[in-house]
This record gives structure tokens, C-alpha cells and sequence, in this order.
């Protein structure tokens, strides 16, 4: 069993740290990024920024409980069930404040039907990570060697008997489910699982989906939407942070010639309570779930290394942690498998406004506008529209370039975090403090968990695809992908369905095709997944999609990777001689520098994962020759 690394790290009065190799003993949390810490052998007291902080070196936590890792697209809902019953169950003990209270703990461990100790594995494997998975079956405790209680097939009939028999108007009791259940595994000669393993999986009241089941709209209407104007759970810093996305109202110009190529497109996230800016992503491609996955990655992660990377050293910008519930409106890209297992994992709420029935304040909505706002003075500007904008030349007056808008973008929200926000009558940055460190009438929730899984966190928000391994590696989009790591899982078998082979989940950055990230369940990492032939430059998806295009029309196979990439090549060249001619050849050719500046970008935000050992030809291919493909036939 492998033991996971630490996944957060509490910053609370009492805790060990470390900082530029030294161990310290946190004394307080002076501000929002700063901590007085006591060093453990001299007794020295010094100021620490929260970015140098890291876990301690000499000192190994002591309540660490082995838990093993595992792919999130193998576990079943049933398993995740569990895991939230246990979450909610535990929730009491949780509290960073929280001492040892075994009264506590043996009425929850009544409740749930296990003993003192489990109950104490699972908070201290929950601390430990932050995640949800920690907590599924036989992963968080000990025993059981990773095989499932129960088997496939009474899962199975546990799930659909949920679905098609107690989430039903008919409002069956949670009694007679347990009687349906049981005598359909009877009939079915399979073992009868304990009434309180299927309560278990009952528990979990599924939301808003399950009332609006058995109890209809209106009902899961009254229960979960909130009213208008008010905001309901947003009573501390990151309890409640809303999510969208908007085109900039101010023309930039590209790098090259500084000639005008239309507007960019930023995703926003506010934390409702105090206002802040929680995290941003600009970009020149239109909204999309990578964008989504980028900013809420950004949100949670400290700014620090983002900051250093813009050349920004004058100002900060203090606000990070995982938000316990995250509000978006109903777009396509918001209602993706992605960020639905992303925030599962992450123990995020994932709440979706209804299409036109803005139920809530529009806070994410006030934000965007105060930033078009701001905006209105650059040159450039759109304003709110042509009445606004008279006779005003956007095009003609326009030079602010992309990277130069995203520095003035975070100095504008420098500003508009201590500035006086009508809405709370402070500061959003004071709102922020106070709600972290408390005030005179009113305690503090302390630091947010800092996350040390930057990598893991980085890839799971990302789009994922699904694909089984097979013996040229992985197909996707009609383009190749191979690495010795996969070889272990070359034609596997599903695991529950014998004559089916199992897929498996590959995340992918649409900025850079290049690169699949795959969850090795041997090494128990993620794992860089290049294209099988190394030669093809890298790419974005809608560079490939045009490409596939011309390859249609010049009835080139799309199997030809190599005919397919130099049509690439062969639009970049077009796009750079027509750029000081055309606004949208200017635009494409500075989106391909954005996309460059991601992948370089990549190698630092995830170097353990991109720096990977080369691989050979899988063995299906072996003695393939790129070079002896034909770049284009024109015949």
C-alpha cells in the first residue's frame, strides 16, 4: 500500500511549518499573507509569507493513515455515495479547532454502524487530503485490500432500485427499499447486503434531482433556489463563490504589428461574502470548460508564481482556497462530466442557475460590469455600445496587447480590492481579513487549506475524454498517442463487464493537443501521453478541426496524420504572410502565441508529470517510419 503524499497543509495557530529550509511553530496569523512563527531551534520570531510556507521537514505528520490512490473514472456511484455519507457524517470533527472528544466520536460511530477507531482513520485520512476520495470504501480503511464489499452485481441492483423505485413520486419509505432490495438479490441468488449498508447508500439525499423526484419542481424549488436578492450559505469567506464569463469591452492589438484583432474573453470568480476577485483566466478563445477548469484551478491555488510570471512585484493578491459551493449559470461548457467529478473530488458544491431565472443576486454579474466599467478609460474602449460610443475609432485608437491588458486587469483588481464596496460597506480585501482572522464580535474561519497538489489539481480540471488502450496506443480526434506506461493496460477488460474492454479517463489541454494526462494506477501518478509520432508539432484542437477541414475539401484521409499536420503548417505560414493585412489572421497568429506561451507555461505549473522518460513504438508498430509518409498528395 502506497502511502499518498500530503495533499493540504493547515497554517493555524500551533502548527509546524517550514520555510527556506528552516522548521517553525506558527504563533498567529498576522494578516491574510502573513503568519509570526517561532523557529524550533533558536526561538527567533519572524514574519512568514504564506506563499514560503511549506509542510515540515524533520517533523512527519503522525496522524497520516496509508491510503491508496486511485483512478476517479473507475469508481462507481455507489462508492462516491459512501464517501459523501462518510464526509457528512464527520463533518463535526473536522474543525480546525477540533480537539479529541471520543464521546463524539462514539455517537457518529453508533450512527453509522462501525467502530470508534474507523471513525478517527477516516478524519484523519480526510485532514490529510482534502478529498473526498479519500474516504470511499476500503481506500480509507484498513482491510479489504482495495476489493469492493459488495459485489458488482448487488450493486447494481442497490443502484437501480434507488433510482427507478425510491426516487419516484410514489415516495417509498427508506424500509420498504431495503425489503425491494433484498428480495430482489434473494431471487437472484445473491448474497443479501445489511439494511445499514444500503441506508448508507440512501443517505446521500442526491440534492435537488432527488427532491424534485419525489416531491416535484415546486417542492425542490422552495428547498435549493435560492430567492432572488439574497444569498443564502455565503456567511464566511469561500462559502459561496460565483463563476461567468464575458467579452471585454476594449480592442487589443497583437504583438507583431500592434494592429487591432477584436476583444478577449475573461472568466471571473467572486467570493460572494467578501467581494474579492477570487481567481480570473483571459483568453483569446471563445468560453469553453477549459476555461471554467483554469480559473476555478486559479481561484483555488495562491497567485504567487502567477504574479512573478507577469513581471508583477508591486502588489498582491491574498485570496485563494477551495470554495464549499460554486454558483454558475447553465452554459454548456459549466454542465460538462469534468467539472462535475472535478468538484466531487474536491468536495465542491456544484450549483447551476436554471436558464433565465436568476434566482440569486447577480454578484459575478456586478463584477463583470464594474471591469467593463474600468475598462470604458483604455483606449480601445467599445464602451456599452454605439450610442455610447459616438464616432469613436475602437480599432484605430486600440494598443494595448494581450499580455499587457492581463497586467493591467490585475492591477485594476488591486485597486478594487481596497477600494469601498457599497454592497458591504468595507473593503472587499478588509471583508476578506476579517472574515479569515475574525474581529471583536465575531471569530474568524482561519486559513483555507492550502493545496500542495498543484499538479492533480491543474489536471483534473481540465476536459477529460474516455478511450480504452489499445495496441497502437490511444486515438483521439484521429490523432495517435503512445507511451510505454500504457502498456499494462493494452486491451483491458472492463472489470465488471467481462466482454467489454475498460476505458479509461485522458485529460487534455485544448490549447495543446500535444499532450494527453493519464492516471497510472501502477506508479500511482499521472503520466505525460505524447503523440505516438514525436515529430507532429504541437497544436490546438481548433488548429487540428480547421485542418481536418482542408483535408476534407483536398479529400485527404484524416488517417494521414502527417498530410493532416502539414496542412497545419501550411495555414500557420498563411495566417503570419496575410497578419498585417487581415485582423483575423493577426488574431490567429497571436492566439498561437498565447498557446505557446501555455505549453511553456505547463512545464513549470507540472513538471513531475511532463518530465517523462521517452518511450519506444508500441508493438504493434514497431519499424513504423514517419518520415516515409508523404506530407500531401495533391494528385
Amino acid at each position: 500500500m502506497r502511502k499518498q503524499e500530503r495533499a493540504v497543509l493547515w497554517i493555524n495557530k500551533g502548527a509546524l511549518i517550514s520555510s527556506h529550509g528552516r522548521d517553525y511553530v506558527v504563533l498567529s496569523l498576522a494578516d491574510v499573507n502573513l503568519v509570526l512563527a517561532k523557529e524550533v531551534g533558536s526561538g527567533e520570531k519572524v514574519l512568514l509569507k504564506i506563499g514560503d510556507v511549506e509542510p515540515p521537514r524533520a517533523i512527519k505528520s503522525r496522524d497520516a493513515e496509508p491510503i491508496v490512490e486511485r483512478d476517479l473514472s473507475t469508481v462507481s456511484t455507489a462508492d462516491w455515495t459512501v464517501a459523501e455519507e462518510r464526509k457528512r457524517l464527520i463533518e463535526p470533527m473536522l474543525n480546525k479547532d477540533y480537539r479529541r472528544n471520543d464521546a463524539l466520536g462514539v455517537r457518529i460511530a453508533n450512527e453509522a454502524g462501525v467502530s470508534l477507531a474507523t471513525i478517527y482513520r477516516w478524519v484523519s485520512a480526510y485532514r490529510h487530503t482534502e478529498l473526498v476520495s479519500s474516504l470511499l470504501p476500503n481506500y480509507a480503511e484498513r482491510g479489504g485490500k482495495g476489493k469492493a464489499r459488495l459485489s458488482a452485481e448487488v450493486e447494481t441492483i442497490i443502484a437501480r432500485t434507488i433510482d427507478t423505485f425510491y426516487d419516484v413520486e410514489q415516495k417509498n419509505t427508506i424500509a420498504s427499499t431495503i425489503q425491494e432490495i433484498r428480495r430482489l438479490c434473494f431471487n437472484a441468488n445473491l448474497p443479501l447486503p445489511a439494511a445499514n449498508t444500503i441506508r448508507i447508500r440512501l443517505g446521500k439525499t442526491n440534492g435537488r434531482e432527488r427532491v424534485k423526484k419525489r416531491e416535484g419542481e415546486a417542492k425542490a424549488h422552495d428547498q435549493f433556489d435560492p430567492i432572488k436578492g439574497t444569498i443564502p450559505d455565503a456567511d464566511w469567506p469561500l462559502s459561496l463563490v460565483q463563476i461567468d464569463h464575458t467579452v471585454l469591452p476594449v480592442i487589443i492589438v497583437d504583438d507583431i504589428y500592434r494592429k487591432s484583432i477584436r476583444r478577449a474573453w475573461i472568466t471571473l470568480a467572486i467570493d460572494v461574502h467578501t467581494r474579492v476577485c477570487l481567481g480570473m483566466y483571459l483568453s483569446l478563445d471563445a468560453p469553453s470548460a477549459m476555461s471554467a477548469g483554469m480559473c476555478i484551478s486559479h481561484a483555488i491555488l495562491m497567485k504567487d508564481k502567477w504574479l512573478n510570471r507577469l513581471g508583477i512585484t508591486t502588489t498582491d493578491w491574498p485570496c485563494w482556497g477551495t470554495m464549499g459551493i460554486l454558483h454558475m449559470d447553465n452554459a454548456r461548457e459549466f454542465r460538462g462530466d469534468m467539472l462535475k467529478f472535478a468538484c466531487n473530488e474536491y468536495d465542491i458544491d456544484l450549483h447551476l442557475r436554471p436558464v433565465k431565472k436568476p434566482r440569486y443576486g447577480g454578484h459575478i454579474e456586478r463584477l463583470m460590469g464594474t471591469v467593463s466599467e474600468g475598462l470604458k478609460t483604455l483606449k480601445g474602449s467599445t464602451f456599452s455600445g454605439p450610442d455610447e460610443k459616438g464616432t469613436y475609432d475602437s480599432e484605430g485608437n486600440a494598443c494595448m496587447t494581450f499580455s499587457e491588458l492581463e497586467k493591467w486587469l490585475v492591477l485594476f483588481f488591486a485597486r478594487y480590492h481596497r477600494n469601498i464596496h457599497k454592497g458591504i460597506g468595507t473593503t472587499p480585501l478588509t471583508k476578506w481579513r476579517e472574515g479569515l482572522l475574525g474581529t471583536k464580535d465575531k471569530p474568524g474561519r482561519g486559513y483555507p487549506a492550502r493545496r500542495l497538489d498543484e499538479e492533480s489539481l491543474r489536471i483534473h480540471f481540465m476536459p477529460f475524454i474516455e478511450r480504452t488502450v489499445q495496441n497502437y496506443g490511444v486515438l483521439i480526434d484521429d490523432v495517435h498517442y503512445y507511451h510505454d506506461v500504457l502498456r499494462p493496460w493494452i486491451n483491458a477488460e472492463h472489470p465488471e463487464f467481462e466482454k467489454h474492454k475498460r476505458k479509461f479517463r485522458f485529460h487534455r489541454d485544448p490549447r495543446d493537443i500535444s499532450t494527453l494526462y493519464f492516471f497510472d494506477e501502477i506508479a500511482q501518478r499521472f503520466f505525460a501521453i505524447p503523440y505516438r509520432d514525436v515529430s507532429l508539432p504541437p497544436a490546438s484542437i481548433w488548429e487540428l478541426r480547421e485542418a481536418h477541414r482542408k483535408a476534407d475539401e483536398r479529400g485527404i484521409t484524416r488517417d494521414n496524420e502527417k498530410a493532416t499536420f502539414a496542412l497545419l503548417n501550411e495555414q500557420r505560414e498563411l495566417e503570419k504572410d496575410a497578419a498585417e493585412k487581415t485582423k483575423s489572421a493577426r488574431r490567429a497568429v497571436q492566439r498561437l502565441t498565447q498557446h505557446e506561451l501555455a505549453r511553456q507555461q505547463k512545464k513549470e505549473d507540472l513538471p513531475t508529470v511532463t518530465q517523462t522518460a521517452p518511450s519506444e513504438f508500441p508493438p504493434a508498430i514497431r519499424g513504423y517510419d514517419p518520415d516515409a509518409v508523404k506530407p500531401l498528395d495533391d494528385d
